[in-house]
């Protein structure tokens, strides 16, 4: 797929993709990036417990979507492996603006970093901040936070004289954000992994948006699976698969949802978010659940997501509802229109 289709793609889809809440979630790609829920105002700012403190360097602008309590940007390990850096995405950039740097320190401010797995915290890291590399004409990118000391947490360890993280899927400033634990279903015994990805794959089976012939009918698999939970909120995000195995023209559709329900009672789990993708095997993209938290003093969870195929990143995230999800912020798109 050019990068000329890629964007055109994620174009489309900010204009069709629905809400649950709608029942209508159309099948292309791009994490809610139109969910038709009330987003917030244009005029609004979402302001967690944990609103900035008086000497941040950068905060969001208002009406982005993004809690400002959850700090004036995010670090996404897709820098050189995310061994020792990682893309800064700034809420408030919008995709002609991604790699700007005005206001941002260049030693990040001496602020740390703290650097998530999705099942808990990886370490800590002094940062500094590079302008992002150079690139073609018609593409972007996200500046670069290079990540410069670390007290990692037990087991990450140190290779060759250089840092070796574990594997963390996202990094925010130190304080902002408190982690919900998501444990995958790898971790369950034989019995209690089958049976829950069978009911997931009932919801998914039930899903009303299932318009694509080629699929239709076909089981589906259930590729990754994790669970969540805050307070007396219980929740799984799980991501499933149904192939058509064809050699010169292999093709699969890819589901994303995050399910609401008790643990206990799996007949009364409902699908709170999805998203659907279809396409050819090798271009396919869908969104990546990064970590869940919330912010210090609250007890609604949210779920960060990413996408990156290697030429265009963006994320987003959703925050819980009542037994829905909706987005509640999404970034711009870094990567190349050409």
């Amino acid at each position: 797929m050019s990068s000329r289709s890629r964007r055109a793609m994620w174009q489309r889809v900010r204009a069709t993709v629905r809400d649950v809440s709608a029942c209508a979630v159309v099948c292309v790609t791009l994490l809610s990036a139109c969910d038709n829920t009330a987003r917030v105002p244009a005029d609004s700012s979402s302001v967690g417990a944990g609103t900035p403190a008086a000497n941040d360097s950068l905060r969001p602008a208002v009406g982005t979507g993004w809690e400002t309590g959850a700090g004036p940007f995010l670090v996404l390990p897709t820098v050189d492996g995310g061994h020792d850096a990682g893309s800064l995405l700034r809420p408030d950039a919008t995709d002609l603006t991604v790699g700007d740097l005005a206001g941002l320190p260049a030693n990040g401010g001496g602020a740390l970093l703290e650097l998530f797995s999705r099942s808990g915290s990886v370490g800590e890291s002094t940062f500094s901040i590079d302008k992002a590399p150079a690139l073609d004409s018609g593409c972007t990118a996200w500046p670069t936070a290079r990540l410069a000391s670390s007290a990692l947490a037990p087991g990450a360890g140190v290779v060759g004289g250089a840092a070796a993280r574990g594997a963390w899927t996202a990094a925010f400033v130190k304080g902002r954000v408190n982690l919900v634990p998501l444990d995958s279903i790898e971790g369950l015994s034989s019995r209690d992994s089958s049976m829950l990805a069978a009911n997931i794959s009932r919801l998914a089976s039930a899903l009303a948006d299932d318009t694509v012939a080629t699929f239709r009918g076909l089981p589906f698999v259930v590729l990754r699976a994790y669970r969540g939970s805050l307070g007396e909120q219980s929740f799984v995000v799980t991501t499933l698969v149904r192939r058509i195995n064809q050699e010169d023209n292999p093709r699969e559709e890819r589901l994303v949802m995050v399910i609401d329900g008790e643990k206990s009672a799996p007949a009364t789990w409902t699908v709170g978010w999805w998203e659907r993708a279809a396409g050819r095997e090798d271009e396919l993209v869908v969104s990546e659940p990064l970590l869940s938290f919330h912010l210090p003093g609250s007890t609604t969870p949210q779920l960060l997501f990413g996408r990156d195929d290697g030429e265009a990143l963006s994320a987003a995230t959703l925050v819980r509802q009542g037994q829905s999800w909706r987005v509640q912020w999404e970034s711009a798109l870094a990567g190349c229109d050409r």
